[in-house]
């Protein structure tokens, strides 16, 4: 049965039966590194349709792409797991939203990969809504970075970020709104914990260009230290181009201190547990913020992994 541009799909892009769409939207925002074996998946609404299940995939190829183009007036819901295990793997995500489209997606990194990169963008029309939440939770070496880029007036780009980075490994995410036209909104949130040796760049950027007056929005970052051998690197950053415009950002790093874990022993609790209540009560804002609660369980889950992974 050949698949219609009446059905959304979501799946290997070799399915789907308009290639040329494919090829037009593929490489537009993030061109291709060359890399001969990447793997394609697209995920399309077409236009007015609303979805009305979660659409979800697992992605475990070493080099993937990740196209998603919601047509005029479109909506759905998606959440992808991401859990590619070899070394130098890569994932590209790009974005499409026509006017007056809405996604909301949940894009979880959970990778034994030892080096990975994740390079995402998306480009978004007039009177759309981009709800984008991120965790990252794995690779010993990861460089993560998220770009969008707000085309149309009364759109809203909308970042929540959760990551956690433990042993050794070294974390570098980036996030950035860029807001091009009128009266735009949307925050990001970005939230993580590091521990033991790990090191935690985190950096975040709004940008209202010429374009941008009337846009609303925030910057946040924070970030839990557990050990005093963390690292952990919090720069928020706004370049503003125009006036008649609303933005602010703000970056925290608390400590986790020996007299809190007293605290903690001192009423029956062991060091471990103590130190797992506090991973997963600072980063329980974000993970509140996941709608389905399914997935959300998924994602505690993928926690609770990590910190009891040796």
């Amino acid at each position: 049965m050949s698949q219609q541009r009446t059905d959304v799909f979501f799946g290997p892009a070799a399915a789907f039966e308009h290639q040329n769409l494919i090829q037009k939207k593929k490489g537009a925002l993030i061109p291709s590194r060359n890399v001969s074996d990447e793997y394609c998946y697209l995920l399309f609404v077409p236009r007015d349709a609303h979805s009305q299940s979660i659409q979800t995939y697992d992605i475990g190829a070493r080099n993937s792409r990740l196209i998603i183009l919601l047509e005029e007036g479109a909506t759905v819901q998606a959440r992808v797991w991401l859990g590619c295990a070899e070394s130098h793997s890569s994932h590209t995500t790009e974005i499409f939203l026509e006017d007056g489209a809405e996604l909301s997606l949940l894009f979880v990194q959970e990778s034994d990969a030892p080096s990975l990169t994740i390079r995402q963008r998306s480009a978004i029309g007039a009177n759309t809504k981009l709800s984008m939440q991120n965790v990252s939770l794995g690779s010993a070496q990861l460089e993560h970075s998220f770009l969008s880029d707000v085309l149309g007036v009364q759109a809203e780009s909308s970042v929540d970020w959760l990551f956690y980075s433990k042993h050794a490994e070294q974390q570098h995410i980036h996030a950035c709104n860029v807001f091009h036209a009128r009266d735009g909104s949307g925050e990001i949130t970005m939230k993580g914990v590091a521990e033991d040796k790990a090191h935690m760049v985190c950096t975040g950027m709004i940008d209202i260009e010429l374009g941008g007056g009337g846009t609303d929005t925030y910057l946040r970052e924070d970030v839990l230290m557990l050990d005093r051998t963390a690292k952990v690197d919090a720069v928020p950053g706004l370049e503003i181009k125009t006036n008649d415009v609303k933005a602010s950002h703000s970056a925290t790093v608390s400590r986790v201190t020996e007299e809190d874990l007293f605290y903690f022993a001192s009423r029956g609790i062991p060091q471990r547990a103590a130190r797992e209540m506090y991973i997963l009560g600072f980063l329980g804002d974000l993970t509140r913020r996941i709608a389905d609660e399914r997935e959300r369980a998924s994602v505690l889950e993928a926690i609770e992994r990590k910190y009891r992974k040796r």
